[in-house]
């Protein structure tokens, strides 16, 4: 019989290599101080503990002997969000017309007046690049 373990590897954990997403996201969406905390914070966190593969969310530390060591793809993740937040200019590489639809989607939800008319202008409003 299996148990449930919510906060275990795919159920909760937080993946290092998804900092470059998190970091194009708050480019996007004009929060780029909240980005650079997060990546600030990652960045002595994965080097003391190794560039670990994922933490668990309740408590920050990697997950024992399921956690891999030296993993390519948090550092490739770490790095992303550093040459992003060193040139927020390069994020409109990762960004696509299609995008604008989502992002439209997100900012009316978002919006604190549900009357006010969202628009595809309304949306790339609020992108910096």
């Amino acid at each position: 019989m299996k148990t449930c373990r919510p906060w275990s590897y795919h159920n909760g954990g937080s993946w290092p290599t998804l900092l470059w997403q998190f970091a194009l996201a708050c480019i996007k969406t004009g929060r780029i101080e909240l980005a650079r905390k997060a990546v600030n914070m990652a960045e002595s966190k994965l080097v003391a503990d190794r560039w670990a593969e994922y933490y668990d969310t309740r408590n920050g530390k990697f997950i024992g002997k399921q956690a891999r060591l030296y993993q390519t793809w948090t550092i490739a993740g770490f790095l992303t969000s550093k040459v992003l937040l060193e040139n927020p200019e390069k994020a409109s590489l990762l960004f696509w017309e299609e995008d604008y639809e989502l992002l439209e989607m997100c900012v009316c939800a978002l919006s604190k007046s549900s009357r006010k008319k969202c628009s595809r202008v309304a949306a790339k409003s609020q992108i910096l690049v």
